[in-house]
């Protein structure tokens, strides 16, 4: 029989509580009660194999002897002021594989400010040994491993975000938030001097009336006054000098809220009880996470690095404690709800299919809720009063990657978090061309993880342009990256230049790239007299309809990256993009603006990729970056755009490279990937491949406040479109270079976008 895991901690209760002493209690908690949502979260949701509890002080020897592996639900354990020396020392003596899940670093502005004392960063190192890959909070946590080298990470959250089984849990927050009126309201507050003010304007907006509970995590006197030890002296002295916004009542307000003042020792009792509110507030990360858990609507206000952290990556409603004004919680709270919750169960099952393959690459199995919201399917939970068969043993969960097509073979790897490898079949422009077994051991991935290859028939009639799919024979579940649409074309390797430092170009194109970005191949007289007539009548129209026009040219990564070029290729001024930027200015155009971020891409480039070094097309950071300078031109109000996202809002994914897939090899490199992906609905798509399809998109939350957007574009504009879908309360996406002035006069937009790639502009599009 296989050995359990020993999960350190609790399980998210302490053991009869009302018995203990508050301090012994509060102790066991690791003195903070908001450790018990995780260790709820991580024992009773994220595992799925027999797993036992061991306390901090464990036995080294004796832990090694009954267990397999050690899970750690971590907390922020990276904190300048911690030496976790003797855990590192425990943990190493065990001589056990670990599995951490939450790593967490504590800092207040800059993870600058977190310097390891030597105990802790034994203890990361330890964790880097020991792991297969460590699930860590947030970028910021994951910026501070960087910096110690530690590299075999992934930025998962928290395992509270998987605490309620419902996955559709965002969507019913959304309705009940919509459907009830807000009465009572739990604040989860830190009770530290410097959050007090803010802390007090949450009471006073919200009131006496509505405020039915106050929630105490730590200090060890808040936990004993909501126990109504008054005459604890623990309790005098925290009241008469750190207790934060209580310090600072007179008495009678005193009084009142620390009747209100609840403490739980019980993860699951702290959920039952979020059942008698509407809402939960807090600059607690857990207090008011626990709320959104509970199924209701909920707003985190950060303080500090590691509470915003958390947020962002599980998707939860927050906002800045410096950017809330007294009075403005309730109008967060709603905008927090309205935005996240349309968008929160795509993610949170994103983050738990992630998680079922972390799991998986440490030999464990995940546990029955987990793997339900990973498949978006609701689970059954076991109650004590059922009475039945046991359960069967859960089914092992698999998953994959597409990384390799070309006219030769399609090849990628499965794991498994059991020992059968399952069954591939793969398909080419929707034909199955084989059935397959993956057999060859892919150690790098998991213990149980096998590489597949298929091979294309020799007789097979492959077009120049094709969709392969690498699919689960079983379930007809689509590995990752697939479907994929590329290039199969014989000589594709011609078309790829090597540049320096791994980059890779475009040459022997159609449209001759290279010649142009050299200034060997201009705009002849002809096509700038075709440019002048578009650009011309576009305005009129414009200014007749009272449209306003933009024309995004999207930079060639030759000259985003030019440094990067093989020596004796430099990029020239004289080049096709610089000739339409000046005969739209000498044209003094009235309605219409050509936007050109060459400038702003190569200053981003130097942080996050704003191309793939194996890509033609930008990334979604790059992409980001271009619509910035849309939202400047349109003249967006901030609180309208909304934050736009900056470095920390994308994780590093494999991802579908067009220049790499042409050599022949590994097709997928990493990219910059947005964390939260926008949520705009397709109402209607003609599903013609490129040139003339056709979209019509809707936001996925109704309260966009700008009109209709009409946008013409090629295969850059697909990432713009999503996002810019959102902004608007409607929008038609057109896959095309030229306008018909019917099209104009039906659509009416408020908004004209072009969008064309830089190579593209020695072909003039056309109006009329």
């Amino acid at each position: 029989m296989m050995k359990p895991i020993a999960v350190l901690g609790t399980d998210g209760t302490i053991g009869s509580s009302f018995a203990r002493r508050t301090d012994a209690a509060f102790a066991a908690t690791g003195a903070n009660t908001g450790n018990l949502a995780f260790q709820y979260a991580a024992f009773h949701r994220v595992l799925g194999n027999e797993r036992i509890t061991v306390p901090f002080s464990f036995d080294p020897a004796i832990v090694r002897e009954r267990c397999r592996l050690i899970c750690v639900p971590a907390a922020n354990f990276l904190y300048s002021g911690f030496d976790l020396g003797e855990l590192a020392d425990r943990l190493e003596a065990t001589g056990l594989p670990l599995m951490v899940l939450g790593l967490g670093a504590q800092a207040f502005r800059s993870v600058s400010e977190v310097q390891l004392k030597p105990g802790t960063e034994r203890l990361l190192h330890l964790f880097r040994e020991r792991c297969a890959r460590i699930m860590l909070r947030g970028s910021y946590t994951a910026a501070v491993l960087e910096r110690y080298g530690v590299q075999n990470f992934e930025v998962l959250g928290c395992p509270s975000n998987f605490i309620h089984p419902n996955p559709h849990l965002g969507a019913s927050i959304a309705e009940r938030f919509r459907t009830k009126p807000l009465q009572a309201v739990a604040l989860a507050p830190t009770f530290y001097s410097y959050n007090a003010k803010g802390e007090r304007a949450l009471l006073d907006e919200f009131g006496e009336d509505r405020v039915t509970q106050l929630i105490a995590q730590d200090p060890l006197a808040a936990i004993m006054l909501a126990r109504r030890e008054l005459d604890a002296p623990e309790v005098a002295a925290w009241l008469d000098g750190k207790a934060g916004l209580l310090t600072e009542m007179n008495k009678a307000e005193r009084d009142l809220w620390a009747g209100r003042l609840r403490g739980y020792f019980s993860a699951e009792a702290w959920l039952e009880a979020y059942q008698a509110v509407d809402a939960v507030i807090g600059t607690r990360i857990h207090g008011a996470a626990l709320g959104w858990q509970a199924g209701r609507a909920a707003l985190v206000i950060s303080f500090d690095l590691r509470t915003e952290e958390l947020a962002q990556t599980m998707g939860l409603p927050f906002v800045k404690a410096a950017a809330l004004a007294a009075g403005g919680a309730e109008a967060a709270l709603k905008a927090g709800v309205e935005a996240c919750a349309p968008v929160y169960d795509a993610r949170r099952a994103e983050l738990a299919g992630r998680l079922v393959r972390l799991l998986g690459e440490h030999g464990v199995t995940p546990g029955t809720v987990l793997q339900s919201l990973a498949s978006g399917e609701a689970a059954s939970l076991p109650t004590e009063a059922s009475a039945g068969p046991a359960p069967s043993a859960p089914k092992p969960t698999s998953w994959g990657f597409l990384e390799q097509y070309n006219r030769r073979r399609i090849a990628g790897w499965v794991a498994s978090s059991g020992p059968v490898a399952p069954r591939i079949t793969v398909r080419l422009d929707g034909q199955e061309i084989g059935t397959v077994t993956p057999s060859t051991p892919r150690p790098d991935i998991s213990g149980h993880a096998w590489a597949f290859e298929v091979k294309i028939p020799a007789d097979a009639k492959v077009p120049d342009v094709a969709k392969v799919e690498a699919l689960f024979t079983d379930t007809g579940a689509a590995l990752r990256n697939s479907p994929v649409v590329t290039s199969f074309a014989a000589q594709d390797e011609t078309k790829v230049l090597r540049g320096q430092g791994g980059y890779l170009f475009l040459q022997n194109d159609s449209n001759g790239v290279l010649e142009q970005v050299q200034g060997r191949r201009t705009l002849l007289p002809g096509e700038l007299d075709l440019w002048e007539r578009f650009f011309r009548g576009v305005d009129a129209a414009a200014v007749s309809h009272g449209v306003r026009v933009l024309y995004l040219i999207a930079p060639n990564k030759e000259c985003v990256f030019a440094e990067h070029l093989p020596d004796g290729i430099s990029v020239s001024e004289g080049r096709p993009v610089r000739q339409v930027q000046a005969l739209a200015a000498r044209l003094d155009l009235r309605a219409t603006r050509v936007i050109y971020p060459l400038e702003a891409m190569r200053r981003a480039g130097t942080d996050v990729a704003t191309y793939p070094k194996g890509d033609s097309h930008w990334s979604d950071y790059g992409a980001s970056v271009a619509l910035d300078a849309v939202y400047e031109a349109i003249g967006l109000d901030p609180n309208t755009a909304g934050p736009q996202p900056g470095p920390d809002a994308f994780q590093v994914e494999y991802r579908n490279a067009d220049l790499l897939s042409k050599l022949g090899g590994v097709c997928v490199e990493e990219q910059p990937v947005l964390r939260q992906r926008p949520a705009a609905r397709v109402v209607q798509d003609n599903g013609v491949l490129n040139t003339g399809r056709r979209r019509e998109l809707r936001p996925a939350a109704q309260q966009a406040a700008l009109g209709h957007l009409l946008m013409l574009h090629d295969s850059f504009g697909e990432w713009l479109i999503p996002p810019l879908a959102e902004r608007f309360a409607s929008t038609t996406a057109v896959w095309n270079a030229s306008l018909a002035q019917s099209m104009l006069e039906q659509e009416r937009p408020d908004v004209l976008l072009f969008e064309r790639a830089e190579r593209f502009l020695v072909v003039p599009p056309r109006f009329g």
